[in-house]
């Protein structure tokens, strides 16, 4: 959240009376890295790997220079928001992948003279983050391994902040208006629509993430290095690796649908043909009036039957095991230390329950599964907004949490097809 009072000299922590240099050396001992300060460098002692010597930068000692006389930065840790005298920084992430042809830098300005400027964040904004509490997560994430296993004997002392991209939002005037932050938001917002259709450039404000819904989707490596014998219909298995690869919990809940819906047909037709079967395979088969009308009643009932719910039934059914779900639901919910999906919830507008146990585990799987793609697809104004997802909204961070479920059925389905 934002301080309670703006940052003023005396008050920036480690930052207080400090070069830089010494504030990171600080920081350093702070995280249990064994190092000292000598003048304008730094030594880091590595046990099997010579010393790492950090140098003072006298860019960096400025700008660090002017944070610390700064009397109106306040800095939001939780929605990496910086607001210092009338400017407003925000960070942003990049939605699509990043070309030869395009570049991270953009100012767009208006007829009164305000700006927006998108691009690496500003010294500032760098520095509040390293004297936020983030930071350790930060440093042991990104850094930490660095110093102690790289070969690299000498680094920058920008090395070690965090340097994102950010939207700022700059007016003009002297006096910062009413409902600056609002203002800002508003300005970045429209600017990265206008970059994303002329610039096909797509960016957006960054959310931060239920720190829950990482621990449920954050998978450990597992497995051999075993060539697999089986082998995998190809069509399917693209749909599930755009499921991995989609940094949006929504796209990747539809991809790995698509590996469910694929089979729908086929196993539809299947059943069909095994119902036929076993009456025109029959010695008591007439090619009478009542055989024929049989026939076509079994015919038009799989059409009038042809419910994608059902279909989505069918195809769990025929190659998922109910109890191997029932397994999954119990080892999973243990894992998490709570109830995901055998608790009844609130679910776009819709209470959603998975019992865990047999007749009824892959049904209400079945229903849920649907229920939710359908939340994902329908946007219309028709609906309730609580009803329909929204993408980039928190509603991602509710997909996120039913992907386990619908990624668990994905593999059982490839699997169960493979030859």
């Amino acid at each position: 959240m934002f301080l309670a009072k703006p940052l003023t000299r005396g008050q920036l922590g480690v930052f207080s009376l400090m070069t830089f240099i010494a504030a990171l050396q600080t920081k350093l001992t702070s995280l249990g890295i064994t190092s000292k300060i000598d003048g304008e460098e730094i030594t880091v002692e590595r046990p099997e790997l010579r010393a790492l010597t950090i140098k003072s930068d006298s860019d960096l000692e400025t700008a660090f220079s002017s944070y610390k006389k700064a009397r109106s930065i306040n800095f939001d840790v939780e929605q990496r928001e910086l607001l210092h005298n009338n400017s407003f920084e925000v960070h942003i992430t990049r939605l699509s992948p990043l070309t030869s042809f395009q570049t991270e830098l953009y100012t767009l300005s208006d007829s009164r003279g305000n700006t927006v400027k998108i691009g690496p964040c500003s010294s500032a904004f760098s520095l509040a983050f390293f004297d936020s509490p983030e930071y350790t997560r930060y440093f042991d994430a990104r850094v930490r391994k660095r110093i102690l296993e790289s070969s690299l004997s000498t680094r920058k002392p920008d090395w070690f902040l965090w340097s994102p991209i950010t939207a700022t939002y700059t007016h003009k005037g002297r006096k910062t208006p009413a409902q600056f932050r609002d203002t800002a938001l508003h300005a970045i917002r429209s600017s990265l629509f206008k970059i994303a259709t002329e610039q096909h450039d797509c960016y957006a404000i960054w959310k931060p993430r239920n720190r829950r819904i990482k621990s449920i989707n954050g998978d450990t490596a597992t497995g051999d290095n075993v060539i697999p014998r089986a082998r995998y219909e190809e069509d399917v298995v693209s749909f599930y690796k755009v499921a991995k690869a989609s940094p949006f919990p929504s796209q990747s809940f539809l991809a790995y649908y698509h590996v469910l819906e694929f089979y729908f047909l086929k196993v539809a037709e299947t059943k069909l043909h095994h119902r036929l079967s076993s009456i025109l395979n029959s010695p008591t088969l007439r090619t009478d009036r009542n055989s024929l009308d049989r026939v076509i009643s079994l015919v038009r009932g799989q059409d009038s039957r042809s419910d994608e719910t059902e279909m989505l039934r069918s195809v769990l059914d025929r190659y998922v095991q109910e109890q191997d779900l029932i397994d999954f639901i119990s080892e999973f919910e243990t894992s998490v230390g709570e109830k995901i999906y055998s608790k009844r919830r609130r679910v776009f507008g819709e209470d959603v329950q998975i019992s865990p146990m047999k007749d009824h585990a892959l049904a209400n799987s079945a229903k849920t599964l649907k229920h939710i793609r359908n939340a994902i697809v329908h946007s219309s104004d028709r609906y309730k907004r609580e009803d329909c997802h929204i993408p980039l909204s928190e509603t991602e961070d509710l997909i996120a949490e039913f992907l386990p479920l619908v990624r668990f059925f994905a593999e059982r389905v490839i699997y169960g097809s493979a030859t």
